[in-house]
């Protein structure tokens, strides 16, 4: 939980409101350009803490963020402040906020958002990727199960109580391990410091978003498919499929799950710096 070295938190304001970063600058050098990295759904910007900083030895200002309602970033309490559109809508701001051209990186959740942001206005990013994420909420029963029990929670009981529901239930899982205490407590901490609103609204995306893969080809922002070997997220045949739509071979991180970017960060950066780089092998913009 301690930041590395070069690695600060920092206010990003942008004419839709300020949202609480993690920002990494080059130590020398001017800049190469900005990397604006867009967390998943329950996480928060401290999921890209040790990617931020391996993007900017490569020369890159780094920023992740908590997008509206999430953790350190305060947000409505209007259910209709969460709609894609705005989420998206808000990740614009923070790229024009930044000086545009961003090279955007949405993890899981965050990819739609990520995506909806370059259907919104491709103007101002120069590449996405999408890092562990589908091209719609998920489709298997149990998982929609489990996020219309958890979104029915949120709207209905304290959010500390629905977090230790969710622990006990997800302590039931045969491959479940418990982390060490200072990670235990950090996680309880930003799960129930979301909006309960903002993140009943989240939960409710990953059951019902929709296959947006076709509009994101012609969108004309080169893209990059990454997950981990082991991603346990969308179905890595899925997240195939989303590549292939959009004309690209998809990366695997290897010894990775659905965290690369806390699980093997030095490999994940290394994929995302080669694709900012190579536009040759990875054109498949319009």
């Amino acid at each position: 939980m301690t930041l590395p070295d070069g690695v600060h938190p920092a206010t990003l304001e942008t004419d839709r409101g300020s949202f609480a970063t993690l920002r990494a600058v080059p130590e020398i050098g001017t800049p190469l350009g900005t990397v604006l990295l867009v967390p998943g759904w329950t996480g928060s910007k401290e999921d890209f803490t040790p990617l931020l900083h391996h993007l900017a030895r490569y020369g890159w200002i780094a920023v992740g963020v908590d997008q509206r309602g999430q953790f350190d970033t305060a947000g409505p309490a209007a259910p209709s402040a969460y709609t894609l559109e705005a989420l998206g809508a808000d990740v614009v701001a923070m790229s024009v906020a930044l000086g545009g051209y961003s090279q955007l990186v949405g993890h899981s959740f965050g990819g739609l958002v990520a995506r909806e942001a370059v259907l919104t206005d491709a103007s101002v990013f120069s590449t996405l990727t999408l890092l562990c994420t589908g091209p719609s909420g998920f489709t298997d029963e149990q998982t929609l199960q489990g996020l219309q029990m958890l979104a029915f929670g949120l709207d209905n009981l304290p959010i500390e109580q629905v977090y230790d529901l969710k622990l006990e239930h997800d302590a039931k899982n045969p491959g479940y391990l418990e982390p060490p205490e200072e990670i235990a407590a950090f996680l309880r901490k930003r799960f129930i410091s979301n909006s309960p609103v903002g993140l009943a609204a989240v939960t409710r995306h990953l059951t019902n978003a929709v296959d947006k893969t076709d509009r994101l080809a012609k969108a004309g922002v080169r893209t990059q498919v990454v997950y981990g070997e082991t991603d346990d997220g969308w179905p890595l045949p899925i997240q195939n499929e989303v590549a292939e739509r959009l004309g690209i071979q998809p990366e695997m991180v290897p010894d990775a799950g659905h965290s690369p970017a806390i699980e093997q960060p030095a490999t994940t950066a290394r994929l995302l710096v080669d694709f900012f780089h190579d536009r040759d092998r990875f054109n498949n913009a319009v």
